[in-house]
C-alpha cells in the first residue's frame, strides 16, 4: 500500500511500563501485571501520510498512541473526506475490531511523526477479561465516544457550518483543559483537517474560522490557538 507503515525496518525502542502508565485505560492495572504485559506490546514508528489501518480492512490489533498526531477518517463514494476525530496522545484505537472481529470501522492516518504501541487482539481480549477495572474503563470510554458521535450527528443535521466550526474549536479547548479566557489549544489542525472533521469545504471552514479571529474570540499563536473570549466562543456553537 502506498504510504503504508513501515512494519519491517529496524525495531524502535521497545514499549515500556513507563509508556503504559500514561494510558488511563490501564490506570488500575497492578504493577506486576503491567510489567509483564508490556513485553507483549510492539512499538512502531509512523511518518506523515502513513496509513495505520484502512476502513473495511481486516486486522484486529489494538493501537496505543504514545505521541504524534493521528486522524481517524472515512471517504464518501465521491471521494470527500470525513474526519471522525483526532486520536489524542495516550489514547487508543482498534478496539472495536478486536472486540467484535469485524472489519475496521475507519481509516487512521498519521499527520506527522508518531510512535504507537501495538497489541494483538487476543492479548487485548485476555487483558480485558482478566482485569475488571480495565473492562470498566473501556466501557466508559466507548460510552463517551457514543455520546460524542451522537452530538456530532445532531449538529451536522441542525447546526450551520460556522456553528460546527465553533463547536469543534470548543471541543478542542475543553480537551486541552481550557475553561476560560486566555487558555491555549496546542497543535491546531489545518483548515483542511478541520473541514474533514466538521463536514465542510476547506474554503468555507477557513471563512468561518477567520470570523472567530476577526471577532476577537480566538487568536492564532503559531501552531496553537489562544481562546480570548471563551463564553463568546460557546455562544457561537448554536449558530
Amino acid at each position: 500500500m502506498a504510504g503504508g507503515p513501515d512494519w519491517t525496518g529496524a525495531a524502535p525502542a521497545g514499549f515500556t511500563a513507563a509508556d503504559l502508565a500514561h494510558f488511563t485505560l490501564f490506570a488500575e492495572m497492578p504493577d506486576a501485571a503491567a510489567n509483564k504485559f508490556v513485553g507483549r506490546i510492539r512499538m512502531r514508528h509512523f511518518s506523515r501520510g502513513d496509513t495505520l489501518v484502512s476502513f473495511g480492512a481486516g486486522g484486529s490489533d489494538v493501537f496505543l498512541l504514545c505521541d504524534g498526531p493521528l486522524l481517524a477518517k472515512r471517504f464518501s463514494a465521491s471521494g470527500q473526506e470525513f474526519g471522525y476525530r483526532r486520536i489524542p496522545v495516550h489514547g487508543y484505537f482498534g478496539e472495536i475490531a478486536a472486540l467484535d472481529g469485524g472489519p475496521r470501522s475507519a481509516s487512521v492516518v498519521a499527520l506527522g511523526e508518531a510512535r504507537v504501541g501495538v497489541i494483538a487482539a487476543a492479548d487485548f481480549r485476555a487483558l480485558v477479561a482478566d482485569h475488571p477495572a480495565i473492562a470498566a474503563a473501556l466501557l466508559a470510554d466507548l460510552a463517551s465516544r457514543v455520546r460524542e458521535l451522537s452530538d456530532r450527528l445532531f449538529a451536522a443535521s441542525t447546526v450551520s457550518l460556522p456553528g460546527r466550526v465553533a463547536a469543534e474549536v470548543t471541543r478542542m479547548a475543553l480537551a486541552a483543559g481550557v475553561v476560560g479566557d486566555g487558555g491555549i489549544v496546542p497543535d491546531l489542525p489545518t483548515h483542511a483537517e478541520l473541514a474533514a472533521i466538521v463536514g465542510g469545504q476547506r474554503e468555507t471552514v477557513t471563512r468561518a474560522f477567520n470570523r472567530l479571529v476577526d471577532a476577537g474570540i480566538v487568536a492564532r499563536q503559531g501552531r496553537s490557538l489562544v481562546i480570548r473570549r471563551f463564553e463568546a466562543l460557546l455562544a457561537q456553537t448554536g449558530d
